[in-house]
């Protein structure tokens, strides 16, 4: 355990850091923190925060850089919260439950945001479609035996499908019919379905019953996987520890593979709270030189989705847990709203 003097020293050394991304000295922190000691003391410390693995020296002459240790510690116990400020908030909620935007487009909205908040790359799973709830089913006659069939599923995704019948149908059939398909599956999930149902379906709705099932079982092989929305992407170019071209290339190629990233943010939904991997804390060697800041978002109690946010190592944890917390409270609001 690191006693006061050693945790002032560090995270004077790891606030400099971030600031400036260059390794820090000991005169350069006895001139900017008060810390009421010399800067023989300070580099004496540092040597032992070094020895200890929270710091460590890039090169012979230079300053000390935080390890991965070192950020740890920061993190869980000498980071200052960070509070965005109420107008700040009252806008970013705003911006993402704006009217004009559906659930599905408040999620990119959301993944846009973030970005914008944190300076980084922003990601957030969507809801898999098993997961979707039926939230209403609309039936419209068209010419030609045509009924144009609109899904609007829970949250946030619309559905529609031209089917052709045999038979002509009365606007007050189809208004029948869509009354009584949306009472037998209003606040179903895609998860729930089965035989029984898509049976009763079939029975109870003939012709239309069966293209509406072929349409469901359709979107269940189509859609099942779920969906990750990225957003800033560009911002990697701007931070220093990505000009070397080899490291930002590896990081690239890391967030175009699907899978990966949805395992690497599928950890994140098994933990509340916003959870920080820092470094070689990941699996992945590409993001060995990352931190990932991650946290769920949810429809009522039920978790649909996590957003995250990939930097360097070298990130404003504290503004950046901030951002993901603010963005996963106000679209969790958003979604549990419109339920």
């Amino acid at each position: 355990m690191l006693d006061e003097r050693k945790r002032l020293v560090l995270r004077a050394i790891i606030d400099s850091y971030i600031e400036t991304a260059e390794p820090v000295g000991s005169r350069t922190i006895a001139r900017k923190h008060d810390l009421g000691v010399s800067p023989a003391t300070i580099r004496n410390e540092m040597a032992d925060l070094e020895e200890t693995g929270y710091l460590q020296q890039p090169h012979v002459s230079a300053g000390r850089v935080p390890s991965d240790k070192g950020y740890r510690f920061y993190v869980d116990a000498l980071m200052e919260p960070y509070v965005f400020p109420g107008m700040e908030l009252q806008k970013l909620h705003e911006e993402i439950s704006s009217v004009q935007l559906s659930p599905e487009r408040s999620i990119h909205e959301a993944a846009r945001l973030l970005a914008l908040l944190t300076q980084s790359v922003s990601l957030i799973v969507a809801p898999s479609t098993d997961q979707l709830v039926f939230k209403h089913l609309q039936l419209a006659a068209l010419e030609d035996t045509g009924i144009l069939v609109t899904l609007v599923l829970h949250p946030g995704i619309v559905k529609n499908r031209l089917i052709r019948t045999k038979r002509d149908y009365s606007p007050e059939q189809i208004a029948d019919l869509s009354t009584a398909l949306n009472q037998k599956l209003k606040g179903i999930t895609y998860r729930e379905l089965g035989p029984t149902i898509f049976t009763e379906v079939i029975r109870d709705f003939e012709e239309i019953g069966r293209a509406l099932v072929e349409i469901i079982l359709q979107g269940l092989a189509e859609d099942k996987g779920e969906q990750i929305y990225a957003s800033g992407t560009v911002n990697i170019l701007s931070q220093p520890e990505f000009r070397d071209v080899d490291r930002a290339i590896a990081l690239f190629e890391a967030l175009e593979q699907k899978e990966h990233l949805l395992n690497l943010l599928g950890r994140a939904a098994k933990s509340s709270g916003v959870q920080v991997a820092i470094g070689h804390e990941n699996v992945s060697s590409a993001m060995q030189s990352c931190s990932l800041v991650t946290c769920t978002y949810y429809v009522g109690n039920d978790v649909v989705g996590t957003i995250g946010v990939i930097g360097p190592t070298r990130m404003d944890y504290a503004r950046v847990m901030a951002a993901v917390d603010v963005v996963s409270r106000s679209l969790s609001t958003l979604l549990t709203e419109d339920k």
